[in-house]
């Protein structure tokens, strides 16, 4: 028994001292319809590879609408290949409300553009030079980058 809660203690303190993945987004593109956020805390290679998530949500619309969708991009700083992973639609309510992985080859990223852009983020240690917020919800909250 006290074997038992010896290890249910242990096992405790060692999910209370584990760090939670952080989340740090900020906008670097926009169009009429839609603004491009990156979680900056994924961008940092880790033996060569950055993976993080990019979302696109709705340049307008009421700060209650918590619509958006997210998309893992992964890319490789040795080659500047890129691919997408899993990719998370949100609706009004933030719930999600579908997910699905396309796990694409990689490929060639292009120059400029939206996963251009994460590219420099992750391989040249650029970074957007907008206000970053904890979530999604934060910036939308926040008046969506107006």
């Amino acid at each position: 028994m006290i074997r038992t809660i010896g290890l249910a203690a242990m096992m405790a303190a060692a999910a209370l001292a584990s760090p939670v993945a952080a989340e740090s987004w900020a906008a670097f593109s926009r169009s009429d319809a839609v603004v491009y956020l990156v979680d900056l805390d994924g961008l940092t290679p880790v033996d060569g590879v950055a993976t993080t998530r990019m979302a696109r949500v709705p340049a307008r619309g009421d700060a209650a609408n918590l619509s958006h969708e997210t998309e893992e991009v992964m890319v490789r700083c040795s080659d500047g290949q890129s691919r997408s992973g899993a990719t998370v639609t949100y609706g009004a309510d933030g719930a999600e409300t579908d997910r699905y992985s396309e796990d694409t080859p990689w490929e060639a990223t292009p120059i400029g553009g939206i996963y251009g852009g994460i590219k420099s983020f992750a391989c040249e240690d650029m970074r957007p030079q907008t206000t970053a917020f904890p979530t999604v919800a934060a910036f939308i909250a926040g008046g969506r980058g107006q």
